[in-house]
């Protein structure tokens, strides 16, 4: 299933808590209304030799029977090829699509999200900060490890010695489960069904380092970042360098509520949330390997990894870690801003990113007050499907990613997204975000010759599906927006590849 699914991952989640005025996301400007560029000319002749040249391609069973959904339409819309257009199909990772539009519609290409230290005051001339130090997470799905240790770093260099208090984790923007109800239960124990936060780091992943020991003994298995939340049992044993690998790192208990303190001043750890991994197995004599398992309870865990990073800067924390609501008012002690939003989504359609899908779906639902969720971010969605003239017949949305096997889109829907997208204000930047067909990304596979350079697209695999939407610069009809999505236990035979790779060469002909 693994191998069927999309690549990394980013986080949202927590506690029902109305998000406070500090952590509220800034308006996007209101768009500029659509000015649809001229779309060129296509005769009938020339739809009809469309139509007779993808109806010669698409002649396999498995793209010719009732789970394909084929649409070609003309840059201003019009339709040039149709294949049971208008059935509602299971989009998989096509379905970013309608994420990274509604993003960009609401939030603007430039938009950055904000992770802070703040504070009731700045600290005293002695390096004291008095009260409790709070961690505000502004929704950043790319935050990592090292832009908090930068961050613990600076508030070592303004002198910070001692916390009286508590480090308060702030993941109030967003709401509801960590990871969607709707999905596979069989993949939420891989690392590309991470959680989601307002308060995520490394993509929501906790990377285990395993190395094996020169003496032969058990290898020693660590946690990066060093964390205390973490706890083992079992143990991997170190075979010889002719064996193979195999083990096994399997979360036991999902870590508590995260609310009680974790008092770090105490030796009474009964509070603390805690996640134990079993072990299990052998690793064979050599290098360290590395492995991946998405992290639950994500605030405790990121709070235990701020923890540790501020003893590593001798900042003494007295009391402990705990989820709390930073105070609207509270002193900015650091502030670090993501990337912008056109170059996320861009790495999240090149590489298939569902955390980030998941991540951006919570933030375009949060807003007057109320913490992103995904209900709120579908909502969102759906009123911008709307408002780029994109039919809604049989939707069903349940999450950002396409991880969810129920959800449901008409090809025609996602090509008529496309179309409408890129003729708006920020179609050139849509078009840009998307991986070249046959160059990058999940889609570098495709072998692609008139088409190579032209074609741009999404991919979508999980079980039992196979999408590909996108767009073509064709040589004398600017671009044209496409869907193929199968949907059949056949859908990764190698004659769907060829088929989708000749109709893409073939309509950059035109």
């Amino acid at each position: 299933m693994r191998a069927a699914s999309c690549a990394i991952l980013f986080a949202t989640a927590s506690c029902g808590h109305a998000p406070p005025a500090t952590t509220a996301l800034r308006p996007a400007p209101t768009p500029s209304p659509f000015v649809p560029r001229p779309a060129p000319t296509w005769t009938a002749d020339q739809r009809a030799d469309v139509r007779r040249a993808l109806d010669g391609i698409f002649s396999d069973d498995i793209t010719s029977g009732d789970g394909a959904g084929l649409v070609v339409l003309a840059a201003d819309g019009s339709p040039l090829f149709e294949r049971r257009a208008t059935v509602p199909v299971a989009p998989a990772s096509t379905l970013k699509l309608v994420v990274a539009a509604s993003a960009l519609d609401k939030l603007g290409p430039q938009h950055r999200f904000e992770t802070r230290f703040v504070a009731g005051a700045p600290p005293e001339p002695d390096g004291t900060l008095a009260g409790t130090l709070w961690l505000v997470g502004g929704g950043d799905p790319t935050l990592t490890s090292d832009d908090l240790r930068r961050g613990v770093g600076t508030l070592s260099r303004a002198g910070i010695r001692e916390i009286d208090g508590a480090l308060g984790v702030d993941d109030t923007a967003f709401s509801g489960p960590e990871q969607n109800p709707r999905w596979d239960p069989d993949d939420l124990t891989y690392d590309y069904a991470a959680g989601t936060s307002a308060i995520s780091i490394d993509q929501d992943t906790i990377e285990f380092d395993v190395t094996p020991d020169p003496a032969g003994g058990d290898a020693l298995v660590r946690p990066v970042p060093e964390n205390d939340s973490i706890t083992f049992s079992g143990a991997v044993h170190t075979a010889s360098s002719s064996d193979d690998t195999d083990l096994t790192i399997e979360r036991q208990t999902q870590l508590p509520t995260f609310g009680a303190v974790a008092n770090a001043a105490s030796n009474d750890t009964s509070s603390e949330p805690r996640a134990e991994y079993a072990l299990d197995g052998h690793i064979a004599q050599g290098e360290t390997q590395k492995y991946y398992k998405p992290v639950l309870g994500i605030p405790g865990y990121v709070g235990g990894v701020v923890a540790y990073m501020l003893g590593e800067r001798r900042i003494g924390l007295a009391g402990g870690y705990r989820a709390e609501a930073a105070p609207p008012g509270a002193v900015p002690l650091w502030t670090h801003r993501s990337g912008p939003l056109a170059d996320i989504v861009r790495e999240m359609l090149v590489n298939s990113n569902n955390h980030t899908a998941e991540t951006l779906l919570r933030i375009i639902g949060e807003g007057g007050g109320r913490p992103g969720t995904d209900a709120s971010g579908v909502s969102v969605e759906k009123a911008e499907l709307t408002k780029f003239g994109v039919p809604r017949d049989g939707l069903q949305l349940f999450d950002g990613s396409g991880l969810a096997p129920s959800d449901r889109i008409m090809p025609l829907s996602l090509a008529k997204l496309i179309a409408s997208v890129v003729r708006g204000p920020f179609g050139d930047t849509y078009v840009r975000s998307l991986p070249l067909v046959g160059l990058e990304g999940t889609v570098k596979h495709h072998d692609l010759h008139a088409a190579l350079g032209r074609a741009r697209a999404k991919s979508g695999h999980i079980q039992d599906v196979n999408g590909l939407a996108g767009t073509i610069q064709t040589e004398h009809h600017g671009r044209v927006a496409f869907a193929f999505i199968l949907n059949d236990p056949r859908a990764d035979a190698d004659v769907v590849y060829e088929e989708e790779d000749r109709a893409l060469d073939e309509l950059a002909r035109y």
